[in-house]
């Protein structure tokens, strides 16, 4: 809850003079005392909030890792949880807003089932999306932030083609988001990844390749959304995260009704680590 409600924090403060209508995806288990702060500092700062409950059997038979639960299935409901939306923008607990999102909103998905920034791959993983039966890494996209074409998603039962998907392959590496790709892919359009800016494009040189230097330049310099993506060390939570923008979750935490936080595996053996990777940086 607290990381979600940091990254709605973010949000909601850079909103400006727009509104924004939050829709918190949750399962049954959701404390209600938590769902009521959440709500009041949402509400205090401009925004209004609406819950959903994913029910259990909605999610039965899906595959989850040790890393990722059932609930990485919910966003995949959303065409049929917003029947009045035309669109819905999706935006994972582990990314914070650090401009206005207007721009983005403001897109034009035109017969595009979905729009995302393209993903940067680390070597060992660049043959995923052709093992998935995609034509390369180009095509294959982040799901972390996505603006979804609710309208079009809809006509075309994506959700059922979705889900269809992910029950047929229980071994599935990462599932939600090979879901997306392989079923959205052929009409998801290429966002400025300055809308998704990743710890794999600031840490692989070879992310300028995929966006070209310029445009990766860009984003660099004028981040909008930037996501914490990968393993428990590069969160911010954690005691090891030396990412850019780290502070920029703090600070929205801290205006949150959990502002308190206990970093994360801050053990004596991470302490060695943190002083060695700060004598190398500065050798």
């Amino acid at each position: 809850m607290a990381h979600s409600a940091t990254m709605l924090h973010s949000v909601v403060a850079h909103a400006g003079d727009a509104d924004v209508s939050v829709h918190y995806l949750h399962g049954p288990r959701l404390d209600g005392d938590d769902a009521r702060l959440l709500a009041e500092m949402v509400e205090r700062d401009g925004g209004s909030i609406s819950f959903h409950e994913i029910p259990d059997r909605e999610v039965r038979g899906l595959p989850t890792t040790t890393q990722f639960t059932a609930a990485m299935w919910y966003r995949l409901f959303l065409p049929d949880l917003l029947p009045a939306a035309d669109r819905v923008l999706y935006l994972d607990a582990d990314t914070v807003a650090v401009d206005s999102l207007a721009p983005l909103w403001e897109v034009d998905l035109s017969r595009h089932w979905i729009g995302a920034v393209t993903n940067v791959f680390q070597e060992n993983h660049m043959h995923r999306p052709r093992a998935l039966g995609l034509s390369g890494p180009e095509v294959y996209f982040n799901s972390g932030v996505l603006l979804m074409n609710l309208d079009e998603m809809r006509r075309d039962g994506c959700t059922a083609r979705m889900l269809d998907y992910a029950r047929s392959d229980p071994e599935i590496e990462w599932p939600d988001q090979d879901t997306l790709n392989v079923v959205l892919g052929e009409r998801r359009l290429a966002l400025h990844p300055r809308w998704n800016v990743m710890n794999s494009m600031v840490r692989f040189p070879w992310a300028a390749d995929v966006f070209g230097e310029e445009v990766l330049a860009e984003a660099l310099r004028n981040p909008a959304i930037r996501h914490f993506e990968g393993p428990a060390q590069n969160k911010p939570w954690h005691y090891l995260c030396d990412g850019d923008l780290r502070a920029a979750y703090f600070e929205h935490r801290r205006a949150t009704p959990w502002p308190e936080v206990e970093l994360e595996e801050r053990t004596l053996r991470n302490a060695a680590r943190r002083q060695l990777r700060r004598l190398r940086a500065s050798g």
